[in-house]
């Protein structure tokens, strides 16, 4: 009989200002992976604002058991009816291409859920590409539903017109 191996440990590290060089080199990461077009200066302001007020959300740091920070979180903060208080979007879930496929995105997962029970959040949620077969199993093994009831609608608000 074959032993199943250790899930990874993972520890999520609170961002703060100082890691902002570094956060800014794994959202841009992710964003080329994910063909987001930011300018570089946009993106560092959008992280160093979120950096700077902890009551919009969170940048979690996943860090692997060998102390190496291999991917982060955003979490932002909002309220639910619904689901019966505050609650947060996983905005992003990025875990750097050399380290996947070897159950880190699981364990980073569950440390985000974890850490969301130990905030008081009612609910979390998220988007995925509708083709991305692994991320959807990755969420519906951790507990995520999906609400194809619903669509995900956006406006861009620089793009409304005064009125």
């Amino acid at each position: 009989m074959t032993a199943t191996p250790d899930p990874p440990s993972v520890q999520l590290i609170e961002a703060g200002l100082e890691h902002a060089a570094l956060v800014d080199g794994l959202v841009a990461a992710f964003h080329r992976h994910e063909g987001v077009n930011v300018t570089a200066d946009a993106r560092r302001t959008s992280i160093a604002s979120l950096l700077g007020a902890q009551a919009q959300g969170r940048i979690l740091l996943v860090q692997s058991h060998n102390a190496n920070i291999v991917g982060y979180a955003v979490l932002a903060f909002g309220f639910s009816l619904e689901f019966g208080g505050r609650d947060a979007y996983l905005d992003e879930l990025f875990i750097s291409e050399h380290v996947r496929g070897r159950g880190i995105g699981s364990a980073a997962l569950a440390a985000v859920c974890a850490w969301a029970r130990r905030e008081n959040l009612c609910a979390l949620h998220l988007e995925v590409e509708r083709d991305n077969e692994a991320a959807k199993a990755l969420y519906i093994r951790a507990g995520f539903e999906d609400r194809s009831r619903y669509n995900l609608m956006s406006l861009h608000i620089a793009n409304v017109q005064a009125g």
